[in-house]
């Protein structure tokens, strides 16, 4: 099974190109995961709505995106969360090539993802936008450090996503499995995944896909501190027990 994928934007077409790496196509039933481009000057699809809920992270550059009739700019390490039914689009009016993560979930079929829309007053849309501020605080585990970004409490029923952080010779729970899909995308550093008794490496911009009930567990080889997204589908539920330790 190939776990760990590349993401490599500069081999994308011109313009605006989205490429899905993972979705019912390739076993993940319940969502799809997309990785987005746009050259200064491009735009995505225009105002639109999803059957489904959304989340956008951007990676690099700036993202200019209206909500509803809300227009704002998203900066990197931005996360914005598209509810089912929202009317929204993207653009990018910098200088700078802007890349982002789209997550969509439950994942309706590929020919109907994009349903028409019109602008329409959304109530505090930037409750929607969490934004980062450089002084966010870190939760520990003995593991590892992480950040919740979204779950069930922020209003995502969905899809959960954790900003998480492993210092050099840092690692997660020992082999285990989930009762959900799970993916992981390297934002910096080099995550060792342990797959059952493979051994692989993901290096930043790339994308880790585990699918529910295979086992796995990760760590840090490296010289310095990884950061991965956790994105967890659909999202738990309050309370429920999310690693299941198993022996190899």
């Amino acid at each position: 099974m190939r776990c760990v994928l590349p993401v490599e934007p500069s081999n994308y077409p011109k313009g605006w190109h989205s490429e899905v790496l993972a979705g019912p196509q390739t076993g993940f039933d319940a969502c799809y995961v997309v990785c987005s481009r746009l050259e200064p000057g491009a735009a995505g699809p225009a105002l639109h709505q999803h059957a489904a809920d959304q989340l956008y992270f951007v990676l690099a550059g700036e993202m200019t995106l209206q909500l509803g009739d809300y227009v704002t700019s998203a900066a990197p390490g931005t996360l914005v969360r598209i509810p089912e039914g929202t009317p929204h689009c993207n653009w990018n009016a910098g200088a700078a090539d802007e890349l982002h993560l789209e997550l969509i979930a439950p994942a309706p079929e590929w020919s109907k993802v994009l349903l028409p829309a019109m602008a329409r007053h959304i109530p505090d849309p930037e409750s929607l936008i969490k934004r980062p501020t450089g002084c966010e605080s870190w939760q520990s585990s003995a593991h590892f450090q992480y950040r919740f970004l979204a779950d069930r409490s922020t209003g995502s029923a969905h899809i959960a996503v954790n900003l998480a952080r492993l210092q050099p010779g840092g690692r997660g729970p020992d082999f285990h499995i989930h009762t959900f899909d799970q993916f992981y995308f390297v934002l910096r550093g080099t995550l060792t995944i342990d797959v059952g008794l493979a051994t692989m490496k993901a290096p930043a911009m790339s994308l880790v896909a585990l699918p529910a009930g295979i086992v796995h567990r990760q760590r840090n080889d490296g010289a310095e501190a990884e950061e991965h997204l956790a994105i967890l589908i659909p999202a738990p539920a309050a309370g429920e027990r999310l690693d299941h330790p198993v022996s190899i």
